[in-house]
């Protein structure tokens, strides 16, 4: 700080030698230094002087006077001893020990204090000098400062203005009595008026169907001075007439420079879109929850029907794949937000594995199952696929044909058609298995829709009737 001083003062002294003026400042070393060599110097010329010299003490007071000047006080007053050092020296008779010249002891007493008010007088001459200086630099340099900060709030407020008037969220000002006196473009398409209708004009004049719902608040925010954040507004404005819109604003108190409320301020951003999609969100997460629900229960009751036939790792490996069958038509369900499942994604997934080539008509191959139907679906396409895989076709050199097409029943939108060929032949069972039961149970309950299961000497045949209710 003491650098940074002294290099400014130095600058407005400006010109040698007042440039030099304390330039040892809070600096001691030199400071010490230059007052020792100083003092050498002026005792150099006082020798050369001879004896008995004029003024003997002369060549002291200019070297006291520059080391004040360069350094302050402790220069000075280093000087200053040494001068008196060198002084009592001087006055000392040769060959008489500590005896002194007559009328020395007088010059000293003259000496001491004369160099002492000379050193104090220079030191404060130098310190007012540079404080002046000091002070004027300020003011100037005070007067370029607030120069550059009134064009900088000029660059500011400008900018701001910018900001306020292109902003893309609602902005605006109401005076005491609740008409604007400022608004933003976005605020006054949100209102379907111009900008300079605005203005000087009673907010319910313009928009009275917000009156009820905003005015209390306003008022509030008017007398108590309190800031009103989240508030959600509902109605309708000229800008799209009939469509109710919401708004979430922040009404929040504008003072004057006296102190007092002048007014209120309003930030604004309509919300419709959001507030229809989190209704959505909420509605899907119902959807999500219900489904969740009924997911466990059917994994409940695949397990209750099953019967622990075969080895354990036959039963796990069976109720991994129902299950699996379960989770397939559920990822897509939630790929699609929970809107429904594509048919050719659902019989593709169960199918492709296997190696099963299906054919859909044009009019079903763009069709979208309801996420029940779906998932009872999927179980139904599992079984007959792994069935056919043990026992049926595909345990040989067999095939299977999967045809889809639509129906011209009345309450049946498509009927899907499983046809094997090739493999074992076939006999009816004695007793329904589970897997049997578990398609009659899915395509009945699940899809509401008809079967049409048989054990066909040349291989299983299964025709699904799906109906209208089904499909999204």
């Amino acid at each position: 700080m003491q650098s940074g001083r002294q290099q400014g003062e130095a600058h407005l002294f400006g010109r040698w030698p007042f440039s030099l003026c304390h330039v040892f400042l809070g600096r001691p070393v030199p400071g010490v230094l230059s007052a020792i060599g100083l003092i050498a110097f002026a005792l150099v010329v006082r020798l050369a002087m001879g004896t008995p010299p004029p003024a003997p003490l002369l060549p002291f007071y200019p070297s006291i006077v520059i080391a004040t000047f360069l350094g302050g006080r402790l220069p000075g007053y280093i000087a200053a001893t040494l001068a008196w050092i060198c002084a009592g020296y001087l006055f000392l008779n040769s060959g008489t020990g500590l005896g002194m010249q007559p009328g020395a002891p007088v010059a000293m007493l003259v000496y001491i204090p004369s160099t002492i008010i000379v050193l104090e007088v220079v030191h404060s001459l130098c310190t007012s000098a540079m404080n002046l200086i000091a002070a004027k630099e300020a003011l100037e340099r005070e007067g370029r400062d607030q120069a550059e900060q009134k064009a900088h709030l000029l660059g500011v407020i400008d900018e701001l203005q910018a900001i306020y008037d292109e902003a893309p969220v609602g902005l605006g000002l109401l005076d005491g009595d609740l008409k604007f006196a400022r608004i933003n473009a976005a605020l006054a398409d949100m209102n379907g008026f111009s900008a300079e209708d605005h203005l000087g004009q009673s907010v319910w004049d313009l928009l009275p169907d917000l009156r009820s719902s905003a005015e209390p608040l306003l008022r509030k925010v008017l007398e108590s001075g309190e800031v009103l954040r989240g508030v959600e507004i509902t109605g309708e404005t000229p800008a799209k007439p009939g469509v109710k819109r919401t708004w979430s604003e922040v009404f929040y108190p504008v003072h004057g420079p006296d102190g007092f409320r002048r007014g209120v301020g309003i930030f604004c951003v309509e919300i419709t879109d959001l507030k229809q999609a989190r209704e959505r969100e909420d509605l899907l997460t119902r959807e999500v929850d219900h489904r969740a629900k009924n997911l466990l229960a059917v994994v409940q009751s695949i397990v209750q029907m099953m019967k622990a036939q075969g080895t354990v790792s036959e039963f796990k490996d069976a109720l991994i794949g129902r299950i699996s069958a379960i989770s397939r038509a559920h990822s897509h369900l939630s790929e699609n937000r929970w809107n429904g499942v594509p048919l050719q994604a659902l019989i593709s997934d169960e199918l492709t594995p296997y190696g099963i080539e299906f054919a859909l008509g044009d009019e079903t191959s763009n069709l979208i199952l309801t996420s029940a139907t779906a998932q009872a679906l999927g179980m139904v396409l599992h079984e007959l696929a792994t069935n056919s895989a043990k026992y049926g076709a595909l345990s040989t050199e067999g095939s299977v044909e999967v045809t889809c097409s639509s129906s011209s029943e009345d309450d049946a939108a498509l009927v899907l058609r499983w046809a094997e060929a090739g493999g074992p032949a076939v006999a009816e069972p004695s007793a329904k298995g589970f897997g049997t039961r578990l398609i009659e149970r899915s395509v009945t309950h699940g899809i509401g829709g008809k079967l049409d299961y048989q054990f066909r000497p040349e291989g299983v045949f299964c025709a699904i009737s799906i109906p209208r209710t089904a499909l999204r």
